[in-house]
């Protein structure tokens, strides 16, 4: 009888889960989406886009979340689940990269050979000679049941019935870059969209990175019916899904732990409370930069003495070299060569400011014509510091990226001279940074690029000072 009953039971979820999303999520998967029920409402709003499109109505769907949350993992199940309620029609699927748009491929493909998903669509067979992970077809197919492809690839020759793009954007670097966020949309509108078939509903899942973004500018112009936002912190500071993250996590992520800075501000939240906070104001206000009386620092203390040179490299940029010193975990600006007066003063003012303060370590930035200005610079402190580490260093990811990313542990970790003011240079060097404009359009980033460098060398190289 006990047998019985269970065998009802099991026919009765198989049931539901053929004409409920949820219902499938929960048979597909019941231990993931029980703990995780907030995930209900991404079903329901995937649900209500099916209902609406059998009855003749198109429906756009926005969903943002934070990372680690299962936005995409639901998103592969309503894929297999739509192509099951639809299976002569095709699911196009876009993502960042090509990588990442063969997992979703592979993983719905998966779950459509799954015995779970057999036994509630039990007339739903791949087709045999066309499952390629790249696209591929049922038996029913009139033509693809699934395809897509990352930004930038062509995705020609065949027609969505239902468009879905999932993370478009591979992270923080992709989104405050104006030119990537171009490439994107152009890729949008000349790839993507000109897939869909008359009356496409669309999906779109990834992090609220800007109102200027692909799905900040589908809420803004309205084209979004229903829009699902879930912030990482309630407004009681707690956690959405302890599952996911605890509230310790998040509070700790956000406000710091021990020698760990803060996440910046704008990076918080956007990935994780998904409210974009467009880049605008100055990034290293003088309010937030942390000070040091330079009669405190006693050499004694010193553990380390580094240079850091961001040679100019067109017409009217500043020539920055700074001396940081560092003890403990804390990183003083004791010294500051800022200037525009040319290679022939400053390269032996650099080598001078190294000899002096007997620098353990030298990076020069070697971008465009430097390279050859930079051997000339290393030679020459070598010659007078045989043990100091000198480096040229090409930098080949994007400036403004590279500012925006470090900002945070430059503004947590690194102390600037308190009486900047009676040194003209360092006033000078001080000046350029707390002008750096968050929304970009920089014209002189030196003061800010130098301290980069230095951000970056301590990350890379001196991390167990940080450690906790």
């Amino acid at each position: 009888m006990l047998a019985e009953l269970t065998l009802i039971d099991q026919s009765i979820k198989r049931r539901l889960a053929f004409y409920s999303f949820w219902e499938f999520c929960l048979l597909y998967d019941e231990a993931f989406f029980t703990k995780r029920a907030f995930l209900m409402q991404i079903a329901e709003a995937f649900q209500k886009l099916y209902d609406n499109y059998i009855n003749g109505k198109v429906l756009t769907v926005s969903v943002s979340m934070p990372p680690r949350a299962g936005k995409s993992y639901i998103t592969s199940l309503f894929c297999s689940w739509w192509i099951a309620k639809f299976p002569k029609l095709c699911v196009m699927r876009n993502s960042c990269t090509a990588d990442l748009y063969m997992d979703f491929s592979y993983h719905v493909r998966n779950i459509i050979k799954s015995d779970i998903y057999k036994s509630i669509f039990p007339d739903i067979q791949l087709c045999p000679d066309r499952q390629n992970i790249t696209s591929w077809s049922l038996t029913t197919s009139l033509n693809k049941a699934y395809f897509g492809s990352g930004v930038g690839g062509n995705i020609i020759g065949s027609g969505a019935n239902i468009a879905i793009s999932d993370d478009l954007y591979r992270g923080i670097d992709d989104a405050i870059s104006t030119t990537y966020n171009k490439k994107v949309k152009r890729w949008k509108q000349g790839s993507h969209d000109s897939r869909k078939e008359l009356n496409c509903p669309e999906i779109y899942i990834g992090t609220r990175w800007s109102i200027n973004d692909v799905i900040g500018e589908a809420i803004e112009s309205e084209k979004v019916d229903i829009m699902i936002v879930i912030p990482a912190l309630d407004e009681n500071d707690q956690s959405f899904c302890e599952d996911v993250n605890t509230t310790k996590y998040y509070l700790e992520l956000r406000n710091g732990k021990n020698k760990n800075p803060p996440i910046d501000k704008t990076i918080w939240m956007a990935q994780y409370m998904q409210q974009p906070i467009e880049n605008e104001g100055l990034l290293f206000p003088l309010s937030e930069l942390k000070t040091f009386n330079i009669k405190d620092i006693n050499e004694e203390n010193i553990e380390h003495t580094s240079i850091f040179i961001d040679p100019a490299d067109t017409g009217g940029d500043f020539y920055a070299a700074l001396q940081a010193v560092i003890i403990s975990n804390k990183v003083f600006i004791v010294d500051v060569i800022f200037n525009n007066y040319g290679t022939d003063i400053n390269i032996p003012a650099s080598v001078e400011l190294a000899f002096n303060c007997k620098a353990n370590y030298v990076q020069i930035e070697g971008n465009s014509g430097w390279v050859l200005a930079g051997k000339n610079v290393r030679e020459l402190i070598r010659d007078r510091l045989e043990n100091c580490i000198v480096r040229i260093v090409k930098q080949s990811t994007n400036k403004e990226t590279r500012i925006f990313t470090q900002s945070a542990w430059i503004k947590y970790n690194i102390y600037f001279r308190e009486d900047y003011n009676i040194n003209r240079e360092y006033m000078a060097f001080i000046n350029n940074v707390t002008s750096y404009l968050r929304e970009g359009g920089n014209n002189h980033d030196d003061g800010a690029d130098a301290l980069v460098m230095l951000a970056e060398y301590c990350i890379r190289n001196l991390r167990h000072l940080w450690q906790a």
